[in-house]
C-alpha cells in the first residue's frame, strides 16, 4: 500500500472511524479503493465487535455463549457487509478525497 501505515494503535483507532493524520492520507486512499477493500472492511467490522464478545468472560452455559456470539460476530458483520459502499465513501470524505473523482465504477470499466 503507498504512504506511510498507521501503527497498530492508529489503525484501531481507525478501524472505529477516527481521523488519520494527512500523512496517512495516500494509505487510506489506498485501503479503500484496492482490490481487496471489501475483505479489510470485513475484518475492521470484526475488531470493532470484540470489545462485545467480552461478554464471554461471564460464566454461562456453552448455549448462552454460543448464542451470544453468533448474535455479536454475525449481527455486526451483516451490517458492516450492507453498509460497506456508505461506509467507504463517508471514510474518503473524511480523508479529503471525493468519492466520485477517486473511485472507478463499473460502468466506467464497460465504456473502456
Amino acid at each position: 500500500m503507498a504512504g506511510d501505515r498507521p501503527g497498530v494503535g492508529r489503525w484501531v483507532t481507525y478501524a472505529y472511524g477516527a481521523r488519520l493524520p494527512a500523512r496517512f492520507a495516500p494509505w487510506v486512499l489506498a485501503d479503500l479503493t484496492g482490490k481487496w477493500w471489501f475483505v479489510r472492511h470485513m475484518l475492521r467490522g470484526l475488531t470493532q465487535c470484540a470489545p462485545a464478545l467480552l461478554l464471554l468472560l461471564f460464566p454461562a452455559p456453552a448455549s448462552i455463549l454460543a448464542m451470544m456470539v453468533a448474535i455479536v460476530v454475525f449481527g455486526a458483520e451483516f451490517y458492516s457487509m450492507a453498509f460497506a459502499w456508505e461506509i467507504r465513501d463517508r471514510r474518503l470524505y473524511q480523508h479529503g478525497y471525493v468519492p466520485e473523482l477517486v473511485l472507478r465504477r463499473d460502468d466506467d470499466e464497460d465504456d473502456a
